[in-house]
């Protein structure tokens, strides 16, 4: 069963009908079957000549009748009938409209002619320039010529003054001591001959400055306060207490050296005297003790620094 629209107005609104009663919105069916909103607004309102080809527009209606229950196949061949009237209408339409104007189709003969005149015209422009530029450099060397050769003659051909001395040659500031001169004669020189003058240049003399004397190193000044340096044999048990403040107080291992920085005064006990070596700011001090012997309290400063410990 075939369908009675005829015309694409007719086909447009015969798939709108059938969209409306099965309730679906234009852009759902777009949607659905992936084609613009405006393509399906042409399709329906039978504005063929907005739609692409007709193959594609085929496969839209196919489509659109799958997605909404119809007979696919009658519809797909309704608008194919009525797209091939439509166009062997617009075909005749055109036609008539070129015969009635009396004018004919431009082809691309003409517009190839315009573009080959073109590319001619241009082609003339760009060769006359060019030949414009040509004679202009030419023109141009052949005046400056003449005025190069003057200026090499007169730099060559040096004419001797009558009275005057021999003629120098000039040279750079440098060099000016050495000074170049040509022998005087009645005749001038050829310009044909050209003889190189080597002039020797002083090599520049480097006089080498004595080294400047370095100033005398300033003696080192002199430690204030003290310092109490203790060096271990043996394990020993100490106690310090520098300017009042206990430093130390506690088992130093064999090997151990120490030092303690001070103002006035130290006062040490030692619990194995015979394995300590003392020295206050660098001066030794001695001790009475034996291996194993304690030395209680010993006041070390500047006026009692050797003075000899008293066993414990």
């Amino acid at each position: 069963m075939e369908l009675s629209a005829e015309t694409p107005r007719e086909f447009g609104e015969e798939l709108r009908r059938e969209r409306e009663l099965r309730d679906v919105s234009r852009e759902n069916l777009a949607a659905a079957i992936r084609i613009s909103v405006r393509q399906l607004d042409a399709l329906e309102s039978g504005r063929f000549e907005i739609l692409p080809a007709k193959v594609f527009s085929r496969g839209f209606v196919r489509a659109m009748a799958i997605h909404l229950g119809l007979d696919a196949e009658r519809y797909a061949a309704a608008f194919a009938s009525v797209w091939d009237a439509w166009a062997e209408e617009e075909r005749g339409r055109t036609s008539s409209e070129v015969a009635q104007s009396g004018q004919h189709v431009r082809l691309s003969k003409p517009r190839r002619a315009v573009s080959m005149s073109t590319f001619l015209v241009g082609g003339g422009i760009a060769l006359a320039i060019a030949l414009v530029t040509f004679g202009a450099v030419f023109l141009k060397s052949r005046a400056e010529r003449p005025l190069a050769r003057q200026l090499v003659r007169s730099r060559v051909e040096r004419p001797t003054v009558p009275g005057a001395g021999p003629a120098s040659l000039a040279l750079p500031p440098s060099i000016a001591s050495s000074t170049v001169a040509l022998p005087s004669s009645s005749a001038p020189l050829s310009p044909a001959v050209l003889v190189p003058v080597a002039v020797p240049v002083a090599a520049p003399v480097t006089v080498a400055q004595p080294p400047a004397e370095r100033p005398p190193a300033a003696p080192p000044a002199p430690r204030e306060g003290l310092v109490l340096k203790m060096m271990f044999r043996d394990d020993c048990w100490t106690e310090v207490v520098a300017d009042g403040r206990p430093v130390a107080a506690e088992l130093f291992r064999k090997g151990a050296v120490k030092e303690f920085p001070g103002s006035r005064r130290f006062v040490v006990t030692l619990g194995n005297a015979g394995a300590v070596s003392l020295s206050l700011n660098g001066a030794p001090v001695p001790l009475d003790g034996s291996s194993g012997k304690v030395v209680k309290n010993l006041v070390l400063d500047q006026s009692t620094a050797r003075s000899r410990p008293s066993p414990g």
